[in-house]
């Protein structure tokens, strides 16, 4: 008789997951579309157009959007016609190791030096892995 309650208390664990992550699909689905509606193709093309650019401005929009990986990508998706490979990894690998959120937390539990390594050092090795990326392979 033990199954049954077992049973019960896994899909109510599961629905909750799932109701939980499904919140972050919608709006990581509901940013990538918006991004697609409101800036222009012209202007993806202009900042996605330099090897270096392109991945300095994905770590960027990494940083700043603080999204779980599994929304990444969604956006990350949505920019791979207009950026490169290397961006795209850059955005997908910085994205979910370093975010406003975790910034935030580490600034309240270490010193701004200790930080400052937390924060730089991903940040160094993503981007010049993806730079790196872009100058040497090609898709």
């Amino acid at each position: 008789m033990t199954l049954v309650p077992g049973l019960a208390h896994a899909l109510r664990s599961a629905s909750g997951e799932f109701f939980e992550m499904g919140r972050y699909l919608i709006i990581g689905s509901l940013l990538a579309a918006l991004m697609q509606t409101f800036i222009s193709q012209e202007s993806l093309k202009a900042l996605a157009s330099s090897p270096v650019n392109s991945v300095l401005v994905m770590a960027a929009l990494a940083f700043v959007l603080s999204l779980c990986s599994t929304v990444d990508a969604f956006l990350a998706l949505s920019f791979a016609r207009a950026f490169t490979v290397g961006s795209i990894l850059t955005f997908l690998t910085f994205g979910p190791m370093v975010d406003i959120k975790t910034t935030s937390m580490y600034l309240g539990m270490f010193r701004r030096r200790t930080v400052v390594y937390l924060v730089v050092l991903p940040l160094l090795i993503s981007t010049l892995f993806g730079i790196w990326l872009n100058l040497n392979v090609r898709f």
